[in-house]
């Protein structure tokens, strides 16, 4: 009896199996990610979904089920959404920028129209940064447990805002001027208030600006106290977890942690190789990478010749657990986050992150024949740290993807075990042919492609995919922001 009991268990699998079609795909087993008590709720509150920095989601995106694309603009010529959260209402908070103006919005997430506005100062057009090396004037923002947007303005202030229901209108709650904490500099060139992420405990704003600065603001007395990094910059967005504030800069990867003054102070310092050029695509010559903190690791990419590495470091000292270089000798580097996440294995916790090999990418080409992206190298690795039986750890290529991902912030749904890039085909006629690609994290294979359009305005360099709460993805593009769902069988 048992064991004709075992066998139709088999045979219910195997059947199972043959009833799923080719677009299904099955949640990846995981370590589920904190939720930072004061900001909103995970998926939702900044470019990189939690205070993680995971880019990850609890929940599906589209599956290519006879998708719907539909792409809005938001101003003459051309214009993108970078940050996309969304609020308590499922609505959609975002910045649009048209290169000096940038705007907060607030959108209807399923017709993409404008429910209200508010203009935020223009940036600098003699900054030698502008336009495609600034990801300041609130390029990220993060969205607290009162749905109010915390962001850093092209005039180096930190600005709250809360859109309210009753008058129907984008509000200012608090502004922290920053303007006499930034690096001093010659002109035209600034420095520029990146960022801020209220800390664990709520009692701070922690604050970075592109040249160094580190900064905390006392949310009750507004006093400001900063440690400079001298000769440093700091691009990346930065990551928040119980144990400190995780930060990456051009040459170290840091942990910092306030004093019983508010005052910030070094845990631990790490080195990185950091190369000897900036190599294109990247802002700076360092890390492109966002830390991404999960179990008792962090991990970020290096700057290092002829191969980047991914490293994976101790949360606790910094120290190194393991190495990987990656992509092709002379043609490796990132300027994005790894997705990635954290799960039990037979020795320990195993830890994996996505790389997307941005190489060659050009961002001030992009309005130019050719675009972006005529030499972009391209490719997509995962790769894992393994502890070992005997205690060490080994740090594993998993698989390799030949896709070439436009330089989109890639997402990782756990629910459906897919990969979110955003793919590109150039035309016989010059243009280039966009896509929504899914690959499965287990394997790497391409699941499907779905094409959102053609030419300028579909072309993404750099901005964040996102999916909505109703698993609809959305992504900044030179022509607005795009939006995909799936709308049934095909």
């Amino acid at each position: 009896m048992g064991r004709k009991l075992a066998i139709l268990v088999i045979l219910s699998f195997a059947l199972l199996s043959l009833s799923c079609d080719e677009a299904t795909h099955w949640a990846i087993p995981h370590i589920s990610y904190p939720q930072h008590p004061h900001m909103a709720p995970n998926g939702r509150n900044n470019m990189h979904d939690d205070a993680y920095m995971s880019d990850t989601y609890e929940l599906p995106g589209p599956m290519g089920k006879n998708p719907y694309v539909k792409l809005q603009s938001y101003a003459n010529g051309t214009n993108t959404c970078v940050t996309i959260a969304f609020d308590s209402q499922d609505r959609i908070l975002t910045t649009s920028a048209s290169m000096l103006s940038f705007r907060l919005l607030l959108l209807d997430p399923d017709s993409l129209q404008v429910l209200a506005s508010y203009d935020l100062p223009d940036r600098d057009p003699t900054d030698p940064l502008f336009p495609y090396d600034d990801t300041s004037g609130a390029t990220y923002f993060v969205l607290d447990d009162k749905d109010r947007i915390i962001l850093a303005d092209a005039e180096n202030s930190i600005q709250l805002v809360k859109y309210f229901d009753e008058s129907k209108q984008f509000k200012l709650v608090q502004r922290y001027d920053l303007s006499q904490y930034t690096v001093p500099m010659t002109a035209p060139a600034r420095d520029h208030i990146q960022m801020a992420i209220p800390s664990w405990d709520g009692r701070y704003l922690w604050f970075t600006s592109r040249y160094g600065m580190v900064g905390t603001i006392d949310t009750d007395s507004g006093k400001v106290q900063t440690t400079e990094l001298q000769g440093e910059e700091l691009e990346n967005s930065f990551a928040m977890a119980e144990d400190g504030t995780y930060i990456v800069s051009d040459h170290a990867m840091y942990r910092f942690s306030a004093d019983n003054d508010g005052k910030p102070v070094q845990d631990w310092r790490t080195p990185y190789d950091r190369g000897t050029t900036v190599k294109p695509s990247n802002f700076n010559q360092g890390s492109g990478t966002t830390p991404q903190i999960f179990g008792d690791l962090v991990a970020i990419g290096d700057n290092a010749e002829p191969r980047m590495n991914i490293l994976f470091l101790r949360r606790s000292d910094g120290s190194e657990v393991c190495r990987l270089a990656v992509f092709g000798e002379g043609k490796s580097t990132t300027e994005n986050a790894l997705p990635g996440l954290v799960r039990q294995g037979p020795h320990g916790l195993e830890y994996s992150v996505i790389v997307d090999n941005n190489y060659g990418i050009r961002r001030d080409e992009v309005l130019n024949p050719g675009g972006a992206w005529t030499d972009h190298a391209g490719h997509m690795v995962r790769v894992d740290a393994l502890e070992q039986k005997d205690g060490t750890w080994k740090c594993t290529q998993v698989w390799e993807s030949q896709e070439k991902s436009s330089q989109v912030l890639p997402k990782l749904s756990l629910s459906n075990g897919l990969l979110y890039i955003y793919t590109y085909k150039l035309q016989d006629d010059g243009q280039y042919q966009w896509f929504l690609t899914g690959l499965d994290f287990e394997t790497g294979k391409t699941a499907f492609s779905i094409p959102t359009g053609s030419g300028i305005d579909y072309a993404n360099f750099g901005q964040p995919l996102a999916l909505g709460p109703d698993s609809t993805a959305y992504l900044g593009t030179m022509g607005g922001l795009v939006r995909i769902t799936d709308t049934g069988d095909d």
